[in-house]
């Protein structure tokens, strides 16, 4: 291994630390907790040496017949707390398993006890026992980076890793499941490219950076199972987990039907564009972000639907308590004012509530427990997303309350008014029958226009295809003929 690092930081002791014994050094962690380095035995420890019973037992340890390490390996030894025999009193004694730490090959593993270490090395043939025995290694070297210098392929690994994530991120888009964003790739790689310059040289931080990284990397390949599927196996696995879908609570076989005719009539069709909104949120597409983006987005749709819908059941509320002023209106038109009125009332008040309770809960995990009790209810998603559309299907039902009460005004004593009043209310009669085609024109084009479904001819499409048909012309003109 090479020589000790002189570090202007203080992050090593060359000099011996008081009450400590010889060939003990102490090193500070750039967070500023210290562990232990034994020049002449190899051996870390993150026990406080500076106490008399650990400095003891360390001493021990080290004449303990260790042999020595083979060149660049050194032994990081637990000290654990347990209770002695009789008088429970606590004492602190070495850890039975060591972790054997091999800097030239950037590997780390336990073994029991203290033996020679010259043989450790994975197979060259397994790729991921040697990842994880490379993780163990930068795990130890990111919490003991003090003492030791960085490997050589430290900087070669880490942007290689780097390199790769980024083109991930560019092929697969949001669909990419490597543990950093493109952003966060590009972020990374300047400080790499920062670490190339002379001055950062023997920085711990560098150190504790890089082996961080590499970490995250050796974490990341440990899950992708790296070095054991073929092609195949390793598309077919990453198929499958992004078809996973969460387990969603339906309604029974004998309810749905009969939920379904409830949207698409009381409803008027209005929850299913929610449902859709709802299992689009709440799909996994690669990464968390990515998740959290979609609930924010999810929240904003909502309460921007919502406050429309205040607007309006605010204004037609308004015009509704105007209209039940009026003294001589019959009694239904009354009735449709009122429940007009309530409608309009009830689509405030959830609009309101529902607007409130989305802005105050955006975090991560409020999200992922909105979205596991809303599949966990008796309805699941079907009678959430009837939930949501409530205050749009109230505010349907308001203006449509509200018009058949003023057509009910309108053709109140209609029988008894004179000729130029009985022209009048006919010309509103008509011009309501007209603007009321219209709106359906309107909402049904509107409602086809995205979809992608092949439609049926109409009618006169229908009657023309019929006549035109070759068996319809021949009997035609046999009968000519006859």
């Amino acid at each position: 291994m090479a020589q000790m690092r002189s570090d202007s930081m203080a992050t090593v002791c060359d000099e011996p630390a008081p009450h400590l014994p010889n060939d003990w050094i102490l090193c500070v962690h750039p967070q500023g907790w210290i562990y232990f380095y034994n020049t002449k035995c190899k051996i870390v420890i993150d026990a406080d040496l500076r106490d008399a019973d650990v400095c003891r037992k360390a001493t021990d340890l080290c004449l303990s017949g260790l042999v020595d390490l083979a060149e660049g390996t050194e032994m990081h030894v637990q000290f654990l707390d347990h209770f002695s025999g009789n008088d429970n009193r606590v004492e602190i004694e070495p850890a039975p398993l060591c972790l054997l730490v091999n800097h030239t090959q950037c590997v780390a593993s336990y073994v029991s006890g203290l033996p020679d270490a010259k043989s450790i090395g994975p197979n060259p043939l397994d790729p991921n026992k040697l990842n994880r025995l490379r993780r163990m290694y930068w795990n130890y070297l990111w919490n003991h980076p003090a003492h030791a210098p960085l490997p050589e392929r430290a900087m070669k690994d880490a942007t290689d890793a780097l390199t790769w994530f980024y083109t991930d991120n560019l092929i697969s888009g949001r669909r990419s499941i490597v543990p950093f964003s493109k952003k966060e790739c590009e972020e990374l790689t300047e400080v790499l490219k920062g670490f190339s310059f002379p001055q950062s040289d023997g920085s711990v931080a560098k150190i504790v950076f890089l082996s961080w990284l590499l970490r995250e990397v050796c974490s990341f390949r440990d899950a992708q199972q790296y070095g054991q599927l073929t092609r195949r196996d390793g598309r077919n696995l990453h198929l499958a987990r992004h078809d996973t879908r969460p387990v969603v609570r339906k309604p029974g076989q004998f309810i749905l039907p009969l939920l379904g005719i409830i949207m698409n009539i009381l409803f008027f069709g209005i929850p299913w564009a929610y449902l859709a909104h709802i299992e689009d949120t709440t799909k996994f597409k690669g990464r968390l972000e990515y998740m959290q983006n979609n609930w924010e987005c999810y929240i904003n749709r909502l309460v921007r639907e919502y406050s429309h819908f205040l607007l309006i059941s605010t204004v037609l509320l308004s015009a509704t308590v105007s209209f039940l002023a009026i003294e001589d209106i019959n009694q239904v038109a009354r009735v449709g004012a009122t429940i007009s009125a309530f409608a309009s009332l009830g689509s405030i008040i959830v609009g309101v509530f529902s607007i409130w309770k989305h802005q105050i809960n955006t975090t991560t995990g409020g999200s992922f427990t909105y979205m596991h009790n809303a599949r966990q209810k008796f309805l699941g998603h079907h009678g959430h997303a009837m939930l949501l559309s409530l205050p749009a299907v109230l505010l349907i039902w308001a203006i449509t309350t509200f018009t058949l009460a003023m057509v009910a005004y309108t053709l109140q004593g209609i029988t008894d008014l004179d000729v130029y009043d009985l022209k009048s209310s006919w010309i509103v009669v008509c011009s309501f029958i007209v603007v009321l085609v219209c709106v359906f024109l309107a909402l049904h084009t509107l409602t086809t226009l995205w979809s992608t479904r092949r439609q049926s001819p109409g009618i006169w499409r229908t009657l023309q295809m019929w006549w035109s048909r070759p068996e319809f012309k021949a009997s035609k003109n046999a009968d000519a003929m006859a």
